[in-house]
């Protein structure tokens, strides 16, 4: 095979997982589309025959030139007003949540950590990679990678979003309403158990091409998953990490899942799970 074509097909198959970590830990998609792009270009230029591991050569370079981005961002002065308002306290095991989700209080939180920090937690936190690894892209040792990342696991333990789940018998109930509701194509029932506000995040793998990682609004939200009404039919309830949520199973394995938050009977966002690293950290049982 014609070594330009060859490459062009490896970045092809591994682009939807560097936009999922570029997403992650940038917070914006316009951003991560960008670095993945310069990944590209600095891919062609490279000697193919000295990368041995494409994956992990595109995940480094991709890694580096966010944490680049990040490191620029930080040298322009932002003022406190600019910033929502983050609370105290919040609950250890809320980490292991918010690791799951990234919801749009997170972001901030995540804003506010160094940018190793931000790195070191998305990358093991999220994605599951070894801190031999984050150390090598840091260039650091593996202990100085386990300690940014357990420094970032406590500012999110101490910044957590405070909005309470609810109940997890209401949440089993309001997952369960929104499933049937995108099931039938019912946008009343999926108006009254969405916020006004909601929030949909995603990986790439689980959208069709064009469409955005990040989506606000009950409109839109609304409009979205009655376009993806077929594979709403696909899923069924599940639970995730001890909570209720949403699984689509093929060959006997997941292959998506939707992560929920729920405060007060509505749904305030959900991610959808579909990067292999990510849905490989989840406990899912049908």
């Amino acid at each position: 095979m014609d070594g330009a074509l060859e490459q062009a097909e490896v970045f092809a198959r591994e682009r939807p997982h560097l936009l999922a970590v570029a997403f992650r830990i940038l917070g914006s998609e316009a951003d991560a589309q960008d670095v993945v792009q310069e990944a590209w270009t600095r891919y062609v230029r490279a000697d193919a025959t000295g990368i041995r591991n494409a994956q992990a050569w595109l995940t480094t370079v991709v890694t580096r030139l966010c944490l680049d981005l990040l490191r620029r961002s930080r040298e322009l002065p932002r003022r406190p007003e600019d910033l929502p308002p983050v609370a105290a306290g919040g609950d250890p095991q809320e980490v292991a949540l918010l690791a799951g989700e990234l919801t749009e209080a997170v972001t901030v939180v995540l804003d506010e950590l160094t940018p190793p920090q931000r790195v070191a937690f998305v990358l093991h936190d999220v994605f599951g990679m070894p801190f031999e690894e984050i150390a090598r892209i840091l260039g650091t040792t593996p202990g100085s990678a386990k300690k940014l990342g357990s420094r970032a696991r406590g500012r999110l333990r101490r910044a957590a979003d405070p909005r309470p789940d609810a109940d997890p018998r209401e949440a089993r109930r309001v997952v369960g309403a929104f499933l049937k509701a995108a099931q039938e194509g019912d946008i009343d029932g999926l108006i009254a158990v969405l916020h006004p506000d909601v929030t949909r995040t995603a990986d790439p793998q689980a959208l069709p091409p064009g469409a955005a990682q990040r989506v606000r609004g009950v409109r839109t939200v609304v409009a979205e998953t009655r376009a993806l009404r077929d594979n709403a039919r696909r899923a069924r309830l599940a639970t995730i990490d001890g909570r209720p949520g949403i699984a689509i199973w093929a060959d006997g394995r997941p292959r998506t899942a939707l992560i929920f938050r729920v405060a007060h009977g509505r749904i305030v966002h959900y991610d959808v799970v579909a990067d292999p690293h990510r849905l490989a950290r989840l406990h899912i049982e049908d």
